[in-house]
């Protein structure tokens, strides 16, 4: 087993030679010995191979004053097999994109409010998430499918998603998109981003007249919750022969707390409280790019 800690930052240099220091101070207050960085990304993420278990809480106390203090994400990283996962599995909205896309629909329509009120709750777990999409849903009932087509064209893909989704793919992991949301974005996202898989619930669509499709307001088949999140774990760590520990998955709201918890590496992007409980490491200053500086990836390793 190895540990490590990495911190952090891609929204600025931040990361000054004071900084290393600082921790590197208190590693060796905390450990009796002197360790060295390791440079993953210039000013922007470093980390630090601990002694396993031979560091305090004191140390862990520390680093989360420090990150509080300065806004550079300090994560504690237990590794007991290799470094590298075979299995990507990511959450889409607030995650991959910088949207929740049901709201995004809404907007178009003047719904915006309505809609983003019930995505806040069910995000943070305090409505069921199935009943929460039937009723955002059906607030799109008789809209024209010009409002999805809209909504492909002005998408915002997430700082490091490209990079991390090239650089597993290239490496031989199965990477894999698993949203509450729709196909109708995720197999876009699949083509834009290299997903090897993508998984989604089906928004259901009629045929007008005149060739004019629109919205019933209602799910085709079985919603994709939290649980069927998790069966998409199980089943591609069966499929591939894989052990949970080669595994990570990324999500931002209650909908991933169970593929998180279950996952190698459970991480908590841009999280809800319901989520950060049961994560193993949190990015709230570190795009996409942190989950492959977890995994070891320096900048010279990954794939633009």
């Amino acid at each position: 087993m190895k540990d490590y800690l990495l911190i952090s930052n891609t929204k600025k240099n931040k990361i000054s030679d004071f900084y290393l220091d600082f921790v590197s101070s208190n590693i060796k207050k905390s450990t009796n010995k002197t360790i060295s960085h390791r440079e993953l990304s210039y000013r922007k993420a470093y980390e630090w191979e601990l002694p396993s278990n031979k560091y305090d809480s004191k140390l862990k106390k520390i680093m989360s004053d420090f990150q509080s203090n300065h806004g550079i994400d300090c994560n504690f990283i237990k590794i007991t097999e290799k470094r590298k996962k075979k299995l990507l599995i990511a959450d889409m909205d607030s995650t991959i994109i910088k949207e929740e896309s049901l709201d995004e629909l809404a907007r178009q329509i003047g719904k915006e409010k309505e809609v983003s009120f019930i995505t806040n709750e069910a995000m943070n777990g305090r409505i069921e998430f199935k009943k929460a999409l039937e009723d955002r849903v059906a607030i799109l009932k008789g809209n024209s499918t010009d409002i999805l087509e809209n909504l492909k064209k002005n998408i915002n893909i997430n700082h490091g998603a490209r990079e991390l989704v090239k650089t597993m793919n290239m490496n031989g992991s199965i990477t894999v998109l698993v949203s509450g949301g729709f196909t109708f974005l995720t197999e876009y996202l699949k083509e834009l981003l290299g997903f090897k898989h993508t998984h989604a619930n089906t928004l259901q669509i009629i045929q007008k007249e005149f060739q004019k499709f629109e919205i019933t307001g209602k799910v085709e088949g079985p919603i994709l919750d939290k649980k069927a999140k998790l069966g998409y774990l199980n089943k591609y760590v069966k499929k591939y022969n894989l052990n949970y520990k080669d595994t990570i998955c990324v999500g931002d709201g209650a909908n991933d707390i169970e593929m998180i918890k279950h996952a190698g590496l459970g991480v908590s992007y841009y999280g809800k409280s319901a989520l950060k409980k049961e994560a193993d490491l949190h990015f709230n200053n570190t795009n996409l790019l942190g989950l492959l500086y977890a995994q070891g990836y320096t900048d010279s390793d990954i794939i633009k």
